[in-house]
């Protein structure tokens, strides 16, 4: 016994840059392949089992077809003419595998489903040595024909079927391939050993009887195999005299009708007899003959042809049906990454309205201002000054801080978060609009009907598992925003004060005005005869005042110093807070997905694979994969 194990590299979805066309297709063919049996367990939304099962034939029967018609790694011996016998269940193929060699060495078993591995029978002379067959199945093991077992089905078998001198068969060199039925429910469990001769082959025998000649499953076989352009003949077995003329009629109108380059396929006709399962003395020699001539014929035929031309029809034909969930998940990324720059657009804008151009809430300049006039303090008495300004404010402060607490906890707000000022709270309240939004619009595009709903309910549920992570980072993010913006009000505060420093008449009278204000503040609130939150009402009018008077003094400069304040805030939320936190933070969410019903092949790969396929076809006979067989043969 001869036994071989083959093995092939998983494959990719691309090569290197360099890489031959063909080979890029290939290896792109072999991920889509692992994609699509992915989704056997695991069905895509709008793929039904139905509809992944058929791309997965016509996926192994293309990859298998690229993988043959490649030249051989180390071609020890040429690989001889190969001939896939094919048909539905008790049409008798292995029979007429036998008619054809004219000796019964194909296994015959009247149960249906009987085959179920690929089983060769290579017609040569001389005993030859089957080197070439070691490349035919990656990773499947050669046997001999009693050692296939069912509980294998990566297996085949090769025998040899010496034809000695003087013995002639009317059949050339080349090997007869029984194969697995194809419309059987068990079927799909073995089909992969049907593909795989369909694609070697040079040309194919189709076995029908008059009870399957129109069954539904023998012209989807057809319309498979068809792109590839293989010499077809068709033996009609099992005929009754009656119905000879009959079917073989329908038949070939069926043909014309659905295969318009099929029009004069042979089609070969053997009458029922049941000692074609027994004595091989029964065989009709006329049957055998007819159909042997045919074959030779076609085989003839097939020598001149080029079969990259029939692969890379196979390819386009089926190309767009393959890609269109890779299609679909790629726009429906697209799609959540346009949804997340408008809804960042209206943050932004949000954080514009109900922060920076809100009368009340910018309190930015404010700030700055505050820190220019504790720039503004006369050092000799700016200390009990201020202790007495402290004092005098003390019940103000309290009563600002208890409302400040009471609205905290009545909205449930984080207390270190609402400490940071008006600026983070708004912040705070545009980022859960943010996630709400985006929660709501992903969880509307979940609908299976949806081109790309995986994407999005693999996007859903991201959120709902990261929405905690990315709110601390987001706060993270604000909290770092906060402190920018202290930097820079101290900033302002300080150029302010620096330019009241080249002017020391300006810089005096506003220091006594400072000063004077401050005075008048405690000597009221000694009139009043204590303090009272009126005192909350006069720390703004003070600042108000001197404020006026800074500006009168200053100039334009402090409009200025405010614009600039401004333009500096929002340009750090767009730019760093957006771009470089929020954004990154919720495209990644769409990123690298690989949950289950995704076919998870990045847009670059898709893009590269599209632009081999095209390459491939332009070179034609002159690519890596040679399409003329002729030389490879006895």
């Amino acid at each position: 016994m001869e036994r071989t194990n083959a093995s092939a590299k998983p494959p990719h979805a691309s090569g290197p840059a360099d890489a031959d066309p063909g080979t890029t297709i290939h290896r792109f063919v072999g991920t889509l392949i692992e994609r699509y049996r992915r989704l056997e367990s695991t069905p895509a939304a709008g793929l039904d089992a139905a509809i992944v099962d058929r791309r997965l034939s016509e996926l192994v029967l293309a990859e298998a077809a690229i993988r043959h018609a490649q030249p051989p790694a180390s071609p020890v011996t040429a690989r001889p003419p190969q001939v896939a016998v094919m048909g539905p269940t008790q049409t008798g193929k292995s029979t007429v595998v036998n008619l054809l060699l004219g000796r019964p060495v194909a296994e015959v078993s009247p149960l249906a489903g009987y085959t179920v591995h690929p089983q060769g029978f290579w017609v040569t002379s001389g005993g030859r040595t089957a080197s070439w067959a070691e490349e035919l199945f990656p990773g499947w093991s050669r046997c001999e024909p009693d050692e296939l077992s069912r509980d294998r089905l990566e297996a085949y078998a090769l025998t040899i079927v010496d034809t000695p001198d003087g013995e002639h068969t009317a059949l050339p060199p080349c090997v007869l391939w029984d194969t697995p039925d194809f419309d059987s429910l068990a079927a799909r469990s073995y089909r992969r050993g049907l593909l795989e001769v369909a694609a070697l082959a040079d040309a194919i025998v189709l076995v029908l009887s008059k009870e399957k000649y129109s069954d539904l499953s023998v012209w989807r076989m057809l319309r498979l195999v068809e792109p590839l352009r293989r010499p077809l003949v068709i033996c009609l077995n099992k005929l009754t005299p009656e119905a000879t003329d009959v079917v073989a009629a329908s038949l070939r109108q069926r043909l014309a009708e659905t295969r318009a380059d099929d029009r004069d396929v042979p089609i070969a006709t053997v009458d029922y007899q049941p000692g074609l399962m027994g004595d091989p003395q029964t065989f009709p020699s006329q049957a055998a003959g007819e159909l042997r001539q045919h074959l030779s014929t076609r085989l003839s035929a097939a020598a001149d042809r080029a079969k990259t031309a029939g692969v890379q029809a196979l390819i386009r034909r089926h190309w767009d049906d393959w890609v269109a969930p890779l299609r679909a998940e790629h726009a429906a990324a697209e799609a959540w990454n346009r949804r997340l720059e408008d809804a960042l657009a209206k943050f932004l804008e949000a954080y514009r309205r109900n922060y920076l151009d809100h009368p009340q809430r910018y309190d930015s300049f404010r700030r700055a201002a505050i820190e220019l006039l504790h720039l503004l303090e006369i050092p000799k008495i700016s200390g009990w000054i201020t202790r007495a300004r402290q004092v005098a404010s003390w019940p103000a402060r309290q009563l600002l801080a208890a409302g400040r607490s009471w609205w905290g906890q009545r909205r449930g707000r984080d207390r270190t978060m609402h400490d940071l000022g008006t600026e983070a709270a708004v912040l705070l309240d545009a980022v859960d609009a943010l996630l709400t939004s985006l929660q709501r619009d992903a969880a509307r595009q979940c609908d299976p009907s949806t081109p790309g709903c995986a994407v999005w309910q693999a996007v859903t549920q991201r959120l709902e598992r990261e929405e905690s992570r990315l709110r601390q980072v987001f706060r993270n993010a604000i909290v770092e925003h906060h402190r920018r913006v202290a930097r820079e009000i101290h900033a302002a505060a300080n150029s302010l004060y620096e330019e009241l420093q080249t002017q020391p008449v300006r810089l005096v009278a506003l220091r006594t005005a400072r000063t004077t204000i401050d005075v008048g503040y405690l000597l009221l609130a000694v009139k009043i005869g204590g303090l009272t939150p009126l005192d909350a009402l006069w720390a703004p009018a003070t600042f108000g005042l001197t404020s006026l008077l800074m500006e009168g003094l200053t100039g334009v400069q402090m409009g200025h110093v405010a614009k600039r304040l401004k333009k500096q805030q929002y340009e750090a939320v767009q730019n760093v807070l957006i771009e470089s936190v929020f954004l990154p933070e919720l495209r990644a969410l769409a990123a690298n997905l690989e949950d289950e019903g995704l076919f998870a092949i990045p847009p670059e790969h898709l893009a590269e694979a599209v632009a081999a396929l095209n390459a491939w076809e332009q070179t034609g006979r002159h690519g890596h994969l040679a399409g003329d067989r002729s030389s490879d043969r006895d």
